[in-house]
């Protein structure tokens, strides 16, 4: 995917309708005349809304002024956890996605790019990876420190609750490290979800104490020290159209990651299908009908 195949691919982040490339190729526009701007950095400004929600526009500033030392301090919390192994858990992470050479990958804060290098290799040669943040300073780090050779890289600036795709456009879509903040997080799952064609694989990971250990006075320490790891693993934002679920804890069992497939169509149960057996008609409509009774 050259360059321009990227700019072609964008559609507007609120309605999925396509956006014009402007005369002097320097903007998109919508169709209700917002404008994104191209740049001549090779990243892409989609924010949407231009002005964040507040806690979105919150994090992005902290993500800005912190950049620089944004890794050192990220290694240092995963060194309390129980000495993680940073990088095999990283590792271990991506390969959740089950990427393979050639395939499109879609990584929403992407951050300095610790992820995105282990992205980056799995689906060489000749694959695709987005690449995008909130934060013009970490996607800026990121890009400056990622190769390129024998993959495509593309990168914009947007919010995981308005993805600037159509349906159906990745193999697979890997968030880490963010989901807690995110101001409209059940619509990021279903964006998360849509962007990714069925029989793809989501991927999505953030703080949160398995609740077996927050009794125990060290984790005890952490949940008073950061609320942020008091957060409770998402479930119910999950969209529908989903199977083969698996959740697991990483980082002392700190963090959780969820991994899921995507399907075309969400799951149905048939109530009305008869009992085998039965002498008498029954299933799971008339017992229903007969517990609200």
């Amino acid at each position: 995917m050259t360059h321009q195949d990227f700019l072609n691919a964008l559609v507007c982040p609120l309605t999925q309708t396509p956006l014009e490339l402007a005369e002097d190729g320097k903007s998109l526009i919508s169709q209700d005349g917002v404008v994104y701007s191209v740049g001549d950095t090779g990243i892409v400004n989609m924010l949407y809304p231009k002005e964040l929600l507040p806690d979105d526009a919150r994090e992005q500033y902290l993500y800005d002024q912190a950049f620089l030392r944004y890794d050192r301090g990220v290694s240092w919390v995963f060194e309390t956890l129980n000495h993680s192994d940073e990088a095999a858990t990283r590792q271990f992470m991506i390969d959740l996605m089950g990427l393979k050479p050639g395939m499109t990958a879609l990584e929403v804060g992407a951050g300095t790019g610790k992820d995105s290098a282990l992205i980056l290799e799995k689906i060489k040669p000749g694959g695709t990876a987005v690449l995008s943040d909130l934060s013009p300073n970490m996607l800026k780090l990121a890009q400056d420190k990622l190769s390129t050779e024998e993959v495509n890289v593309h990168y914009f600036l947007g919010n995981g609750s308005y993805l600037p795709f159509a349906d159906d456009t990745f193999d697979a879509v890997f968030h880490f490290g963010g989901i807690n903040t995110f101001s409209e997080r059940k619509k990021a799952f279903a964006e998360l979800t849509r962007v990714v064609r069925p029989g793809g694989k989501v991927v999505v990971g953030d703080e949160s104490v398995a609740p077996w250990l927050r009794s125990r006075p060290s984790y005890q320490m952490l949940l008073k020290a950061n609320p942020l790891f008091r957060a409770e693993v998402p479930l119910e934002d999950l969209p529908a159209n989903l199977e083969n679920f698996k959740l697991h804890w990483i980082f002392g069992n700190a963090f959780y990651v969820m991994e899921y497939t995507v399907t075309a169509t969400a799951p149905e149960i048939d109530v009305d299908l008869p009992i085998p057996g039965k002498d008498f008609v029954d299933n799971w409509r008339l017992r229903a009908e007969k517990a609200e009774g």
